[in-house]
């Protein structure tokens, strides 16, 4: 079989594998035709020949075309801190992240974007949905690197004031905030306009980051333009106990208070929401990100993510810098609602695997203000799917190909990666650049970045911990 890389460059192919999954479910005996990185058609072989008999079908046995992974929520400054994090209390991005980002330069942000990136492709992300609060310098360097792997990125840029401090910001304080927001969202919807593969977004941080009138401005101006709006919401029990002493209200209903939710809003986590709250994301329409093993691994209360997908509520799956695995992240978002809700109610099923892999592609794109995008293999979206070898003895015999995709497959498995038509990945490697001359080139910033954050760790090494 020829290599998927020399199938794509031609710009119009027709793949026809053992096997396609569409949201409807797997589908055999099917081609994806593809034209300048567009997806022409899903057919039955039978009607593809007949409505396209000039085109050659490129047969691919013992593979599977799926929609590619979409990471609803990361953060591309987190590259280099790894293990650092567990056993960790949680809110670790007051005392490892915020001290690890603040001491980067320009260029340690690209680089450990385009870290981000490798690791996003090896684990069959063609897309990543990025959570920033920066300049348009800063920001420049992340889609410089973007464009340099060939992923598909949404941007981010905000504002914050942060209003959990001694000295609450006076109205000169807000204006600026708002001023500033406001000047950086028209810079970076400026800068992605030239960009095929970069969308904007906003972000406020959290609740503890904004006051409501700088949350309600930077929202609204995200609705009156078609961009996406993001913050984190409901995560961690202290942010919802500050926001409820300061404000009378949980985050979420603050924020509706000040116009931040609606179909232009991807709420972060919502691990701790009550069954108003899960109506009231229903009826505005607004996104959610679903983090399952950012919950594992911080120890807040996973998500209802079976009630919002029972209830209609918008969501898709992200990763928040834990691993970038999407085949370990559908594994962890199906096995968290298995053991948060699944087992106390004898729901055997909890999903019937489909619903996290709609979640973590179709789910994840909407959400992600790429619905009219990507997500799906149907006609008309840009063509971003992952190529699997099916000759993997975990996955032999084949009797349910979705729940194999949640519990069996291993990355080891993704032969190819096409983002926008493209092969951007093939066996491992990206095409293009060398990857492990970069790491090497880089892998010396990556330790003394580290070593030089102010960064405070509670429990330290597992081995300093070892029982005698």
């Amino acid at each position: 079989m020829a290599n998927v890389q020399d199938i794509t460059k031609v710009g119009t192919y027709a793949l026809s594998p053992d096997l396609i999954w569409t949201k409807d479910g797997p589908l055999s005996k099917h081609v994806i035709f593809v034209s300048n990185g567009r997806i022409v058609s899903v057919l039955p072989q039978s009607e593809f020949s007949l409505a396209y008999p000039e085109n050659v079908i490129t047969e691919l046995p013992n593979r599977a075309i799926v929609p590619g992974f979409i990471d609803a929520h990361t953060h591309l400054g987190q590259a280099f801190g790894k293990a650092i994090t567990g056993g960790e209390p949680a809110q670790i991005w007051r005392r490892i992240w915020t001290p690890l980002e603040s001491s980067y330069d320009t260029e340690t942000i690209y680089v450990s974007a385009k870290w981000m990136f490798l690791e996003a492709l090896r684990g069959g992300f063609t897309g990543i949905s990025n959570f920033a609060v920066m300049n348009s310098v800063k920001t420049e360097a992340i889609h410089r690197a973007a464009r340099e792997v060939g992923i598909r990125l949404v941007s981010s840029t905000g504002s914050a004031l942060p209003v959990d401090g001694v000295t609450p910001p006076n109205n000169r304080d807000l204006s600026d905030a708002i001023e500033k927001g406001v000047e950086r969202m028209e810079n970076l919807i400026a800068a992605c306009a030239s960009e095929p593969l970069i969308t904007p977004s906003v972000c406020v941080p959290a609740v503890q980051s904004a006051p409501g009138e700088l949350i309600r401005e930077l929202s609204r101006f995200c609705a009156e333009k078609d961009v996406l709006f993001q913050i984190h919401t409901n995560e961690h029990h202290v942010e919802v106990h500050w926001s409820v002493a300061t404000y009378g209200m949980r985050p979420l209903e603050y924020f509706a208070k000040y116009d931040a939710v609606g179909p232009h809003t991807l709420h972060h986590h919502c691990t701790l929401v009550t069954d108003q709250e899960i109506e009231l994301l229903r009826d505005t329409k607004s996104g959610v990100s679903y983090n399952p093993l950012a919950s594992a691994w911080k120890g807040d209360r996973v998500a209802p993510a079976l009630a919002f997908a029972a209830r209609g509520v918008r969501f898709g799956v992200g990763t928040d810098s834990t691993r970038s695995d999407g085949l370990r992240l559908l594994e962890s978002a199906e096995t968290t609602q298995r053991i948060s809700q699944g087992m106390q109610l004898a729901d055997f099923a909890c999903g019937a695997a489909w619903t996290w892999i709609d979640a973590a592609t179709r789910g994840s794109a909407d959400v992600s203000g790429l619905g009219g995008v990507t997500g799906e293999l149907r006609e008309g979206l840009r063509a971003d799917f992952l190529v699997f070898d099916l000759t993997a003895p975990e996955v032999i015999p084949s009797w349910d190909f979705e729940w194999e995709l949640v519990r069996l497959f291993n990355r080891d498995q993704i032969e190819a990666v096409v983002v926008d038509g493209r092969t951007v990945m093939e066996h491992r490697q990206p095409v293009g650049w060398d990857a492990a001359a970069f790491l090497d080139d880089q892998k010396k910033r990556a330790y003394e970045m580290v070593e030089n954050a102010p960064i405070i760790r509670r429990h330290g090494p597992a081995s300093g911990i070892r029982r005698k």
